[in-house]
């Protein structure tokens, strides 16, 4: 296996890039949820930024539309455009939330030359495009927040309304899908609502979902049953409700789940594409049955597919795919319109700026005074650094390492060194420990640095109140130890007797999970609890799930443990608050560890490890023992010292897990 990673790791020449080594990646600003796809596969993109893009063919290059802006920070005063869909070659219309000059929202913008001039088509009350569906003859129906449904005959020429389906106080529709006879479709609402409608919107009958029918459990009565995508192709219907995929016969309504299926698409011939959860492609007939399937896979998680002339189109906002049962073509998002854009990360070889974008090299043209690609790299790139003099370039999860050779343009495996540190040649100086916290309106920072005096680290500044229960005088070796486990962590995986539980540690856990199940139950109360670190799915999660994992807890994979505690929750607020410790040695080296999760795991783990710009990852338990020595224990929260806490973080793992798999 190792072998053939290396050969995938094979240089691509400067060559391959030539001319085209100056063009940039489409700057996207803004949510794509539609592509648009013409009758001669010109693919238009309009995003919830106000923006379009496009591109005649797969392959060629991408252009900013006429609406919006080429700067990706820019957001429209136009609103929200939801999609673009063509009615003919030559006729395009964008819906969505649109903002007028009255701040009316009761229009589309429509063009008749191809996407080069837009002009507002009333439709009727104003609303909130949610939902939206056109067909091969130039017909479609719309819907949004008025609760009306908007239908044009003429290519969104005019529009007349229908009255709202049922007797829904809110009804909202989010899919709608119509037959080729122009009179049967389905109307999927934001909350659990199917509707079937036989005369084009006149009359209505209410179908079961599969929540309805118990196909699936709800977990929380927060979540919203959303039917987010419904779709009529020969006798079937298939519908993805809550993220979960079910067909039906449409004579006889009963879901059929389709557990491996994460997105679908219907044809012109009432085919349908597959896009399973592995990525990869199935192609069935309007009877069900498959017909083909890939080989290849996409790279990512689609963030909108379309089909056209019977392929499909998918879009992963770096890369544009074409897929039929003769064709997988895959093409970046390229354009000439912008200049290559400053790289983020960079690192001086040589006395030259090299820079890293995603998978791409990036060198500095002076002539030009612009970057261009200098070739392609096997990984995405998350750090990259001068180390033993050499170009070293760490992939997302920081596991893999890699040397690059710029002036061959050929990349190697790389391992860092046994040892980082050499503590009796170069000491320890000063260490500080710091929380900060940064948001939109504040900026707030506590401090607490130590310097080294007669070989004893000395409380040297703190911040009032910040750290009280920790020690004014320092040893040393808890230093010394700290840096010594970052460099052994390195090479070490966890195990489950790093968590040394205990059974008292087992019984304790089961307990806890039987007095949560009965006070979520008994308050119906399951929402998200920022401020809680013990938060569950819902009021419906399956409390048995944990206490099993209690009970098998010795079996558990190693590998399994390495990643509960490799894995940080991340940010999802706009503050973000950090623990970072400081280390400066007597060289002028600094080392840095730092944790920035909303949430905390156990002991704060996993932490990034920064030396001399050099980044790695530790879930070392036993470096967030030692800092947590180090603070005396007024570093962390009570809650993230809990034994209990290491056993939920594991069990709410794995059922998360086997949530995923369903």
């Amino acid at each position: 296996m190792k072998n053939l990673f290396l050969l995938l790791i094979l240089f691509l020449p400067f060559s391959t890039f030539s001319q085209d080594a100056y063009l940039a990646n489409l700057p996207i600003s803004g949510g794509v949820s539609e592509i648009g796809v013409s009758p001669s596969e010109k693919i238009w993109i309009a995003t919830k930024a106000g923006n379009t893009y496009y591109t005649d063919k797969i392959g060629d290059l991408w252009h900013f539309g006429p609406l919006g802006t080429k700067d990706p920070l820019s957001i429209s005063s136009r609103g929200i455009f939801e999609r673009v869909s063509f009615f003919s070659e030559d006729i395009l219309m964008i819906s969505g939330f649109i903002h007028g000059e009255n701040s009316n929202q009761d229009f589309v913008l429509r063009s008749t030359d191809k996407g080069i001039t837009w002009n507002k088509v009333k439709f009727g009350k104003s609303s909130w495009i949610d939902a939206f569906y056109i067909n091969e003859n130039g017909k479609a129906w719309m819907s949004g927040n008025s609760q009306l449904i908007y239908y044009t005959a003429n290519k969104g020429e005019t529009w007349k309304s229908f009255d709202k389906a049922g007797n829904e106080k809110a009804l909202r529709f989010n899919t709608i899908h119509f037959a080729k006879d122009e009179k049967t479709g389905l109307f999927g609402s934001f909350w659990n609502v199917l509707y079937k409608t036989t005369d084009n919107c006149e009359t209505w009958e209410r179908l079961p979902t599969p929540l309805d029918q118990k196909k699936y459990k709800r977990l929380s009565k927060e979540h919203r049953p959303d039917i987010r995508k419904i779709r009529i192709f020969g006798d079937y219907y298939i519908i993805n409700q809550q993220g979960n995929i079910f067909y039906t016969k449409s004579d006889n309504i009963n879901w059929i789940e389709l557990p491996n299926i994460s997105d679908f698409e219907t044809t012109s011939d009432e085919s349908i594409y597959l896009i399973g959860k592995d990525l990869k492609i199935d192609l069935r007939d309007s009877e069900f049955v498959s017909i083909w399937k890939s080989d290849k896979k996409l790279s990512s998680t689609p963030s909108a597919i379309n089909t056209k002339n019977k392929s499909l189109f998918v879009f992963t906002y770096g890369e544009i795919y074409k897929i039929n049962k003769t064709d997988f073509i895959v093409s970046k998002l390229m354009t000439n319109e912008v200049p290559i854009r400053e790289p983020y990360l960079k690192v001086n070889y040589g006395g030259e700026e090299i820079g890293f974008d995603g998978t791409t090299v990036l060198r500095f043209d002076k002539n030009r005074t612009g970057w261009y690609r200098y070739m392609e790299l096997p990984v995405n790139v998350s750090n990259a650094v001068i180390f033993d003099n050499q170009v070293v370039i760490a992939d997302n999860y920081l596991d893999k390492r890699f040397v690059v050779n710029i002036d061959e343009q050929k990349i190697s495996e790389y391992e860092l060194p046994k040892s980082l540190f050499n503590l009796s040649a170069n000491n320890i100086d000063k260490f500080s420990i710091e929380i900060g916290s940064q948001g939109c309106f504040h900026s707030d920072r506590q401090f607490r640095e130590y310097r080294l005096k007669n070989n004893s680290f000395k409380l040297y500044k703190k911040g009032k109140g910040f750290l009280s229960k920790m020690d004014k005088e320092i040893n040393p070796q808890l230093l010394n130890d700290i840096v010594n486990e970052i460099d052994n962590s390195r090479f070490k995986k966890l195990t489950i007797n790093d968590l040394e539980i205990s059974e008292i540690d087992l019984d304790n856990f089961k307990d806890f999970i039987d007095k949560e199940e009965q006070k979520i139950k008994k308050k119906g109360y399951d929402r998200f609890d920022f401020e809680n670190y013990y938060t569950f799915p819902g009021k419906n999660t399956d409390f048995a799930f944990y206490k099993n994992v209690a009970d098998r807890f010795d079996s558990i994979p190693d590998v399994v443990i390495n990643e509960v505690f490799n894995t940080g929750y991340g940010n999802w607020s706009t503050t973000t608050v950090w623990r970072k410790i400081t280390i400066d040695f007597k060289n002028g080296e600094v080392l840095t560890i730092q944790n920035s999760d909303d949430k905390p795991n156990y002991l704060y783990t996993p932490w990034i490890i920064n030396f001399n710009g050099l980044i790695i990852k530790s879930n070392s338990l036993k470096l967030g023992k030692l800092i947590n020595e180090l603070t005396s224990g007024d570093l962390y929260s009570d809650v993230s010292k809990e034994k209990k806490y290491a056993l939920y973080k594991v069990a709410d793992f794995l059922y998360k897990q086997s949530l995923n798999k369903k």
